[in-house]
């Protein structure tokens, strides 16, 4: 909450009690009402001073320096100020102004107004000043947990950004290498299709969420990068069903389980492609990719694309994601749902 806000519920909380006070002794026949005004004025001005005393100068001492004989001290500090405010208020200002006698003619002793103020002030309002500290710097405190724990997820989900994009990079960057070595054709497309990816990946860098169709059209521009480098021999379907309007996804979240098929499945059986395939619904986004796994392993330098899309979702879908992997001795299943 913001300090002119927190203002503000202070001035509206002392201002609805003070006219409750008001209500409360204009009803029992008091008057005239200015007479009563002032009187609760002065009145008024005892709880407020026991409870700022409280909040500002003894919770302190006592819940953050944790210097209990200088919170006692204050607290002692705080009880005379009161009798003095209220011996001075009554005797020097109701009295002789007002003409208003609370005691009837009978003024009390010193000790009697210490006993009032420690028995009827200390256990209301010097209590509220110690609990809406003690409550005050409880949500502060959490505030702050939660604030550094989001800038703790930021920047590891950027960190976690900046590792897709250079495997990625480097794998394609291996295939059109390839193909420029052998003189293919289909180098410069390869090389035009990259391009497509980079510019989507620098601009959808800077959010973690991106529209659904930007990264329908990043998955095919992955997916026809592959079939280039495979001259044709790729044999990848990819099918999306359901509306794909207005709807958005974590960005970069599918590319490692394609990226996954591609690097240990099996390309070039056409009786067993490779599937990939995405279903919109109200409720849910499906991906899912299956693979027939390859005897071979075509990438030695391992890959950091699986582990680091779970704990994306981890950071970015907690509790709203399923994410099922069934590996199998010929077939490589996976399946992620995302709760809309």
């Amino acid at each position: 909450m913001k300090r002119r806000q927190l203002i503000v519920l202070h001035i509206v909380f002392w201002g609805l009690l003070f006219i409750s006070n008001i209500w409360s002794s204009y009803s029992r026949g008091l008057s005239p009402f200015v007479k009563v005004l002032i009187i609760e004025a002065g009145y008024f001005t005892i709880p407020i001073t026991c409870f700022y005393s409280s909040y500002l100068f003894v919770a302190p001492q006592l819940f953050v320096k944790k210097r209990y004989l200088r919170a006692l001290l204050y607290a002692l500090l705080t009880l005379m100020a009161i009798v003095i405010l209220r011996y001075v208020l009554e005797y020097y200002f109701f009295k002789p102004v007002l003409g208003f006698d609370n005691y009837k003619g009978h003024p009390w002793p010193v000790g009697d107004y210490i006993e009032n103020v420690f028995f009827y002030y200390f256990p209301r309002y010097f209590i509220y000043g110690l609990m809406y500290f003690f409550a005050e710097s409880w949500y502060k405190t959490r505030h702050l947990q939660q604030q550094i724990e989001k800038e703790r997820s930021a920047a590891e989900l950027a960190f976690l950004r900046s590792q897709v994009n250079p495997h990625f990079l480097f794998n394609s960057i291996n295939d059109i290498y390839s193909l420029t070595y052998q003189k293919s054709e289909q180098a410069p497309a390869a090389l035009l299709k990259l391009s497509d990816i980079l510019r989507y990946m620098l601009r959808e860098d800077g959010d973690s969420f991106t529209p659904l169709i930007g990264e329908i059209g990043y998955v095919e521009n992955v997916i026809d990068l592959q079939r280039i480098s495979a001259k044709g021999g790729a044999f990848i379907n990819f099918k999306v069903e359901g509306p794909v309007e207005n709807q958005k996804v974590a960005s970069l979240i599918f590319i490692p389980f394609a990226e996954n098929a591609f690097k240990h499945g099996v390309l070039n059986d056409a009786e067993n492609p490779v599937e990939i395939a995405l279903t919109i619904s109200a409720e849910n986004i499906c991906f899912a990719v299956s693979n027939k796994k390859s005897p071979y392993q075509k990438d030695h330098t391992g890959g950091i694309g699986l582990n680091n899309v779970k704990r994306r979702l981890e950071l970015l879908y907690p509790g709203k994601h399923e994410l099922a992997i069934d590996d199998k001795e010929d077939f490589y299943t996976v399946k992620l749902n995302l709760q809309r």
